[in-house]
């Protein structure tokens, strides 16, 4: 396996991982919302607004990756949105708010195994940058 098969490979797991999150969350939004809610870090204006688009930017960013446009932003985009995801994991975590973390489903409640959302999302975001430093070293051609 070579660089350019690894590269591509991190690449499209990167955009299948927003491309499975996203529309549960889109088709249910008001679930989502309340999803958002339950980890206790936005003020009320806010849910809404980021249940309606966050899917919306999980898809684009997706798109984006599969067909190589603003590779680099998208990138960043996908790795920056992991990062605050995995941050608002732990933070419900170690204030001790047991939630379904609303990643790749709208149902809001609780999950009952927060280390395993923890774990999944520190290896999405491996993947994540994974993905971002073949870019960067330019070993993503195709």
């Amino acid at each position: 396996m070579n660089a350019a098969s690894l590269s591509r490979g991190s690449r499209l797991a990167l955009a299948l991982i927003f491309v499975a999150a996203a529309p549960q969350k889109i088709m249910a939004p008001a679930d989502f919302a309340a999803s958002v809610g339950s980890y206790l870090i936005l003020p009320d204006i806010l849910i809404n607004f980021t249940a309606l688009t966050l899917p919306w930017l999980e898809m684009i960013v997706a798109f984006l990756l599969v067909c190589r446009v603003w590779t680099g932003p998208a990138l960043f985009l996908a790795n920056a949105m992991l990062i605050v995801f995995l941050g608002a994991i732990l933070g419900a975590y170690f204030r001790g708010i047991d939630l379904n973390c609303g990643c790749f489903s709208s149902t809001p409640g609780t999950s009952g195994d927060m280390v395993f959302y923890i774990v999944r999302d520190v290896i999405f975001v491996a993947i994540g940058l994974t993905a971002a430093w073949f870019h960067r070293r330019g070993l993503d051609a195709d």
